[in-house]
């Protein structure tokens, strides 16, 4: 059976959970993601609730396995060749820094869709309106979290040359995570 997001790469500059939770989803979709990590540190949940001295959190495993991972270093040349090159090879950039912070990397969306117009971009953890069945239960973290990860699919999908374009199920929202009784 084909996955949904089969044929589709997404590039992954998550940290935390919002983030790396969406590309999860994307990642069990049959969506190719690879992880891009900062050298010799890696994601920070690396580290963060390690069970076993000098391996890998299972908080991160949990959201970031089913991805390829890559450390860069963005600041010098090479680092920039690499990334240029795996924005030509990818449909959808999924980032959850904070503002102004890939354009200082000097990847601005504007240079990211001269090198590849076809790339969607995706920030999870932007706000959006929540979904009509979650309003009873926003104050609550874990359901924030459940919804801002299928979040990023509706709002991909939403978006000119998204991943609906290649699958047109993946685009819905779900709001399984936090329904209310009527």
């Amino acid at each position: 059976m084909t996955k949904a997001l089969e044929g589709v790469r997404i590039l992954d500059f998550t940290h935390v959970q919002s983030g790396p939770t969406c590309t999860q989803l994307l990642a069990w979709f049959g969506a190719d993601v690879i992880k891009v990590e900062r050298p010799g540190v890696g994601d920070i949940t690396r580290g963060q609730l390690q069970d076993i001295p000098n391996v890998d959190s299972l908080y991160f495993t949990m959201l970031n396995h089913n991805k390829r991972s890559i450390t860069l270093d963005t600041k010098n040349p090479k680092g920039k060749e690499v990334l240029t090159e795996l924005i030509k090879k990818c449909d959808v950039l999924v980032e959850n820094f904070g503002p102004g912070v890939l354009d200082r990397m000097g990847f601005p969306w504007e240079k990211i869709q001269a090198i590849n117009p076809r790339t969607s971009r995706s920030a999870p953890a932007a706000p959006l309106p929540p979904p009509a069945s979650a309003t009873a239960c926003r104050s609550s973290p874990a359901r924030r979290s459940a919804i801002a990860a299928p979040a990023c699919i509706s709002r991909s999908a939403s978006r000119p040359r998204s991943i609906s374009a290649s699958a047109p199920a993946a685009g819905r929202r779900c709001s399984a995570p936090c329904r209310t009784a009527s």
